[in-house]
């Protein structure tokens, strides 16, 4: 309910977000009261907005976590080297989920929806996510089953899978053609916190008619430098964390 006050970006009715949320009206109208009383929202005429209690929770937030501006230098860097766009995507539960961009300036462009979950074995995103988390916990993550196939690429074999994110490991990026959207190629390279435990991944992408293998390398290797730069600005230890990638290892 809150997400879409916040996102209507105007005061908003109940009968609206009845229809945007899905839920009953009467149990909107009851939400709406209670998050109204305890100052999360302000209703007036009918209409509802964000409150000061949330504002004061966002400045909260905002003060705990220092990836949004770690991200913003580290992306426009990648995008001013290349002109392609760039992401940083973070770990939450079992998917990952796009949290930030830059966008190339070229009116073709490979353009993820923020905050949709994805999954963590179909593309470089989410496989350089399970290249920096330790190999029990990538598997625990992927199950038993075989994986879902989103494009003919998908890898769906959890053995090939874990043998692709040991090899992604060892070079510090991972590389993905068309393994989640056709015609999408992306580069990831996972990124720490001040534990050494993996958080999520920066990610460059492009349309696969732009991609040229050759640039690969130098491309990944842009990429790599900078998740240990954004590691670097959360606190992680670069030596573990270089270390770990060198010896084929994952991050504790």
């Amino acid at each position: 309910m809150i997400e879409a006050v916040v996102e209507a970006g105007r005061p908003i009715g109940p009968r609206a977000l009845a229809r945007i949320t899905g839920i009953d009206r009467s149990a909107v109208g009851r939400i709406l009261q209670q998050l109204d009383a305890i100052g999360v929202l302000i209703g007036g005429d009918g209409r509802y907005q964000p409150g000061p209690r949330l504002f004061m929770l966002g400045r909260t937030l905002s003060a705990l976590d220092t990836l949004p501006s770690a991200a913003g230098s580290v992306l426009d860097e990648l995008v001013s080297q290349f002109d392609e766009t760039s992401y940083v995507c973070t770990l939450h539960g079992d998917s990952a989920v796009f949290v930030y961009e830059c966008q190339s300036s070229k009116p073709l462009r490979y353009v993820v929806e923020l905050g949709k979950p994805v999954p963590l074995h179909a593309g470089a995103a989410g496989r350089a996510i399970l290249a920096g988390l330790p190999e029990p916990q990538a598997r625990a993550l992927l199950g038993s089953e075989r994986l879902p196939a989103l494009t003919e690429q998908t890898i769906t074999d959890i053995g090939e899978l874990l043998a692709t994110r040991a090899c992604d490991l060892r070079r510090g990026y991972s590389v993905s053609r068309e393994e989640r959207v056709e015609g999408g190629v992306a580069v990831a390279a996972p990124f720490f916190d001040n534990r050494n435990r993996c958080q999520g991944s920066v990610v460059l992408t492009c349309p696969l008619s732009r991609f040229v293998d050759s640039s690969e390398s130098s491309i990944g290797e842009a990429v790599r430098l900078a998740a240990e730069t954004l590691s670097a600005r959360l606190g992680a230890n670069g030596f573990i964390v270089r270390e770990l990638r060198q010896t084929g290892r994952s991050a504790v």
